[in-house]
């Protein structure tokens, strides 16, 4: 199920959510966001965008971050702009936490 984050207007905006076994949760994005950091203290996690869909499988191409860390992607701007992120766990369910960004 997508987390809708597409309403918040106030940054830096944090969020948790728990992302279930090694499907994707789509992490809607408010337009004026212009970088998310992404992490578990607990699991390692995938991070996503081409080519997927909410709850659906992790595709080839994905991102990782190790547990007990962060990433942190800088969001295009313009045509090159992305609406929304996936997120899967690599094992079991993790709490997710998010940060949100406009710089």
């Amino acid at each position: 199920m997508s987390e809708d984050l597409s309403g918040q207007n106030v940054f830096p905006y944090f969020y948790n959510f728990v992302a279930p076994d090694t499907s994707t949760t789509e992490i809607k994005l408010p337009s004026s966001c212009s970088r998310i950091s992404i992490g578990a203290q607990s699991k390692a996690l995938f991070v996503c965008r081409n080519n997927a869909t909410d709850g659906g499988t992790i595709p080839t191409h994905k991102g990782f971050v190790p547990s007990s860390n962060y990433l942190t992607l800088q969001i295009g701007k313009g045509l090159e702009r992305t609406s929304s992120i996936f997120i899967a766990s690599q094992s079991g369910n993790a709490d997710v936490s998010v940060i949100l960004e406009e710089t």
